[in-house]
């Protein structure tokens, strides 16, 4: 499919998106936002994954391009005691990566570019794009810890035309070797997230009442996430955030149940009824304006979604220095930062924000400012389209920038 063109009227740039079969996280709905301002500049988006799943749903739901495809699920390379695999199983694993693989680069043949968007899925993506002779763009939105697992998504990068990492503490864990990493923060719909009055049956919904503050997290329920640092917190402020109701807004992650059903109760013992597990919820610009504070409370953040989310609409926001949020958030200009597990230091930045309403004013309105000026979608469009026919066309020439 790599054709001249000869004419004004650029050819279409079919790229073929390899996700294993996942819930639809941030990560996902960026690509699901994507797809239609990629196709409208030329670069059409088809995604194959295995069809019942989440992510194929969603996109079908959508009326995009869709190819059935089973990626299959790898068993971990460590043992729950922590110990490595034995050889045994490493090597089953790598028959496993080497047939995807090969089913991979069939289908990718019909398609000018491969785009992996799953993490398990980066190194037979990669490996597909040797076999077929089709550029690889590899995306990685996860900080992965060091062991075999980073050792693996290193070499995928090496291997691939381009990674993008979506901050520069997620390409920070690809090693020197990875042939081509561009930074590409992720942008903020401006018109849906944007400040306004709270919806009174939202923030309800949500627990707020009482005219008490109300302080919300939102995304995952795992570990790594932090809740249960929010949750000990806001039990142990002695200001006004001793007062405030938690929202807990998002699914609990695959294999994170029982994590989640503690942290619950130990929020249910802690809080009593000034906390709200509110699950997943479709209107997220309504939920993020109906909070006095978002709180990223994450161990080690790739990005931090939400937090952009709450510049864009005007909301106060408590991060960690953690992960990629201190690239975007200025301690004490369009945020507060503290540092990751602290419970003392989290309830304090509460206590402190809480209590001063010209703060919160000026936080939010710096955050708002910030995303106007950086964060906005059109140019990031223009940019990840550019990329893709560039790659397309067989260019490997370096771009920085974010989208």
């Amino acid at each position: 499919m790599h054709h001249v063109d000869s004419g004004a009227e650029p050819r279409t740039v079919e790229v073929l998106v390899i996700s294993h079969g996942v819930q639809v996280w941030g990560a996902q709905l960026r690509l699901l936002d994507l797809a239609g301002p990629l196709a409208d500049r030329g670069v059409r988006l088809t995604l194959a994954a295995p069809a019942a799943s989440p992510v194929a749903e969603a996109w079908r739901d959508r009326g995009l391009a869709f190819a059935p495809l089973e990626v299959p699920e790898h068993r971990a390379l460590r043992r729950p005691d922590g110990r490595r695999a034995g050889a045994g199983q490493v090597v089953r694993e790598l028959l496993v990566v080497v047939r995807s693989a090969r089913r991979i680069a069939r289908l990718g043949r019909r398609f000018d570019a491969l785009l992996s968007f799953s993490l398990q899925a980066h190194l037979e993506v990669a490996l597909a794009g040797r076999l077929s002779r089709r550029p690889v763009v590899v995306e990685v939105v996860d900080i992965v810890v060091p062991g075999v697992g980073r050792s693996l998504l290193r070499l995928a990068a090496r291997l691939a035309t381009i990674t993008v990492a979506n901050s520069a503490a997620t390409a920070a864990t690809l090693g020197p070797r990875a042939q081509q990493v561009r930074v590409v923060h992720p942008g903020v719909n401006l018109e849906q997230f944007r400040p306004g009055p709270a919806d009174p049956a939202v923030r309800a919904s949500l627990g707020g009442r009482d005219g008490a503050p109300l302080v919300g997290i939102v995304g995952r329920v795992d570990p790594k996430k932090g809740v249960d640092v929010l949750v000990r917190a806001l039990a142990q402020a002695a200001g006004p955030a001793s007062r405030a109701r938690l929202a807990v807004v998002g699914d609990t992650a695959v294999g994170s149940t029982d994590a989640a059903a503690a942290t619950r109760a130990e929020a249910e013992a802690l809080l009593g009824e000034r906390v709200c597990f509110a699950g997943r919820r479709d209107d997220t610009p309504e939920v993020i304006r109906a909070l006095d504070v978002l709180v990223n409370a994450s161990m080690e953040e790739p990005f931090g979604r939400s937090v952009l989310e709450a510049h864009a609409s005007g909301v106060p926001v408590v991060g960690t220095r953690s992960g990629g949020i201190p690239e975007f958030v200025e301690d004490g200009r369009t945020g507060l930062l503290v540092p990751p597990g602290d419970e003392a230091a989290l309830a304090a930045a509460l206590d402190r924000l809480l209590g001063d309403a010209a703060l919160r004013e000026r936080l939010a309105g710096a955050g708002r400012a910030q995303a106007e000026a950086r964060f906005g979608l059109d140019g990031r469009y223009e940019l990840v389209a550019a990329t893709y026919r560039e790659v397309a066309a067989g260019g490997r020439g370096h771009h920085e920038g974010g989208w």
